[in-house]
């Protein structure tokens, strides 16, 4: 990891429902986890059905 740039540049990310890989944009603020707000929904309902804790 090259710590002169950003985290989010460096990011191979990809949702965490449907495995899509993400485009981060540059800039502040945090890195992309899901494609559409829908599948984040999607995500943490059925990991709370499972027991974790999110």
């Amino acid at each position: 990891m090259d710590f002169t740039k950003s985290y989010k540049s460096q990011c191979d990310a990809a949702c965490l429902h449907c495995q899509v890989p993400l485009e981060q944009k540059q800039g502040a603020g945090r890195v992309k986890k899901y494609c559409t707000p829908q599948h984040g929904k999607a995500y943490r309902q059925r990991a709370r059905a499972l027991g974790l804790d999110v």
